[in-house]
């Protein structure tokens, strides 16, 4: 059983050994088993140390979705060394500032179409930064520089054992997304990535095991809402899929959870909507991972009942605020459950999710329950919890909780107290039986003639109508003080409306107080490296106006 005392490499040495055979990871046209994953990322591993990477180094994985990046990133583990996530969609300033900030000793890249400004980035860094010593690609011109795949040509001797890695031990550097500045890498322990793996795991032996006495009246409920579809899957491999890239904790998370619960993971460069339901028809797709917009473009295609989506039973979502309307959508349409999801970087990712047995409404409007072995609770400005139902800062502490920002002790301790609880920023209420809705994030709170104003509350109704696709409400310093609010709107193709139009939606729904003083309509947001919409920035846009 994989638990938090192992290290990655142990853990999924563990899984190899259970089912060398079975398939585990699928991309394009490459396959591979198990067993070859686990001959593999040794031979990276002892190619490596021949350059002289070892315990603590840090390696920046520059890299877009790829079977490169997952045996890169357990053979670093291997040998303890660091890997740096690295997105290949960052701008010039953001990858020359992460990277003079970690100063890593190798880069892992592709020499492909869409990489050149990242390479020539790298390539000017490495001019001015003396630890960064290689630049290794996994495809491209071989005279560019080191190749990896030569570097897994040489079987590992038998005496090949890598210095001592403990739980504890750095394993990876993950940046947030930058919606409030420029990105902090957050530091995670191979226990601390380990951790929400090690609750998902007790989460599907609730429902993808066999049943037992116990769980036998709870299945019996969840099969006459979900049909056949779930019984087929109770006890076999799942094969999860999902476009969220592998740079960021969503990405890490899932790779985690479906290469050490023994499931197939298949992987996609790229998203393309069509390329996705094809994969999902071919593969037989049981789980589904991505975020809400993913979803939102897939509902909108014409073509969408062409595809065969009947293998899914859990459509799951997080990295960003998914509507009520959109979660109930997905449900209809894909005649299976809603996973939401709330997680951060700093925590590694799940804090809490609905569940398989949730009901209809809990599964669209909240993020469910804390995950097994996280500690959740709603406080006030005092840090006194707030009685239920009221909304207040959520602090979470657990295993899986960071070791802190890179070379930031100070912001560390702006969000982690000394009793390990970090407190995330964001607004919460939590019910009488656990389960959490999120209002939006304090640095976003509102005050408005001395009222509290929650931008995801209004975000949420605005996207209900049928012509939004993406709406941002942000609070904008007034002449005489307080804040006056503004909504920017991102209207569904070939439509139309007005601000009138959008302030009569709002009288329906929406208390006086909270309806918008501006609405600005725009082709897209300012976004983070994570597609995030930075709202400081539509904050200063509105500002200049």
């Amino acid at each position: 059983m994989i638990h938090t005392r192992m290290t990655l490499a142990e853990a999924f040495q563990l899984v190899a050994d259970r089912q060398p055979k079975k398939e585990a990871l699928v991309c394009g046209d490459a396959r591979h088993t198990y067993g070859q994953l686990a001959q593999r990322m040794p031979s990276l591993a002892y190619g490596l140390t021949k350059l002289g990477i070892g315990r603590g180094d840090r390696v920046g994985l520059l890299l877009r979705n790829s079977p490169e990046f997952v045996i890169a990133f357990f053979a670093l583990a291997k040998i303890g060394a660091v890997s740096v996530l690295l997105n290949p969609q960052l701008r010039r300033r953001q990858l020359d500032h992460i990277l003079r900030e970690c100063e890593p000793v190798a880069v892992v890249t592709s020499d492909t179409p869409g990489m050149s400004e990242a390479i020539e980035t790298v390539r000017d860094v490495q001019q001015e930064l003396c630890s960064l010593q290689h630049l290794i690609f996994t495809d491209g011109d071989k005279n560019a520089g080191l190749w990896l795949n030569e570097l897994m040509l040489v079987t590992p001797p038998a005496s090949f054992a890598p210095s001592d890695v403990a739980p504890e031990d750095l394993l990876a550097l993950i940046y947030t997304s930058g919606t409030t500045g420029m990105p902090k890498g957050a530091m995670h322990s191979h226990r601390g990535l380990i951790a929400p793996v090690v609750a998902s795991i007790k989460l599907r032996e609730m429902w993808l095991k066999r049943p037992s006495p116990k769980t036998a009246a709870r299945m019996v409920k969840v099969l006459a809402r979900y049909g056949p579809r779930l019984l087929q899957a109770v006890g076999r491999q799942q094969t999860m899929l999902s476009p969220m890239g592998l740079h960021a904790i969503a990405g890490v998370e899932i790779m985690l959870q479906a290469l050490l619960m023994g499931d197939r993971l298949i992987l996609m460069p790229r998203f393309h909507p069509i390329e996705l339901l094809q994969l999902i028809e071919k593969e037989r797709v049981t789980i589904l991972i991505a975020v809400p917009m993913t979803f939102a473009v897939l509902l909108r295609l014409k073509d969408l009942d062409r595809y065969d989506t009947s293998s899914l039973i859990i459509c799951a979502t997080g990295s960003a605020s998914c509507p009520a309307e959109l979660a109930r959508d997905v449900r209809e349409r894909f005649g299976c459950a809603v996973h939401i999801g709330f997680g951060t970087t700093e925590l590694a990712g799940g804090v809490s999710a609905t569940s398989i047995e949730d009901s209809d409404e809990r599964q669209s409007e909240t993020v469910g329950q804390a995950m097994p072995g996280m500690e959740v609770k709603i406080v006030d400005e005092q840090g006194q919890e707030v009685p239920p139902g009221e909304v207040g800062e959520m602090v979470c502490r657990s295993e899986s909780v960071m070791l802190g920002y890179y070379r930031a002790p100070e912001a560390t301790a702006e969000v982690v107290d000394e009793d390990g609880w970090y407190h995330t920023g964001d607004l919460a209420a939590m019910d009488e039986k656990g389960y959490l809705r999120i209002v939006g994030r304090k640095k976003d709170m509102i005050i408005r003639g001395g009222q509290n104003i929650y931008p995801a509350e209004i975000e949420n109704y605005l996207l209900s109508h049928d012509k939004i696709r993406e709406a941002a409400v942000v609070g904008v310093p007034a002449a005489l003080g307080g804040e006056q609010v503004w909504a920017f709107l991102i209207l569904e193709d070939s439509t139309e409306l007005t601000t009138q139009d959008v302030l009569e939606y709002c009288r329906v729904g929406v208390e006086a107080y909270k309806i918008p003083n501006q609405v600005r309509f725009v082709p897209d947001f300012p976004r983070s490296a994570m597609g995030k919409p930075q709202k400081f920035k539509l904050r200063e846009m509105a500002q200049r106006v």
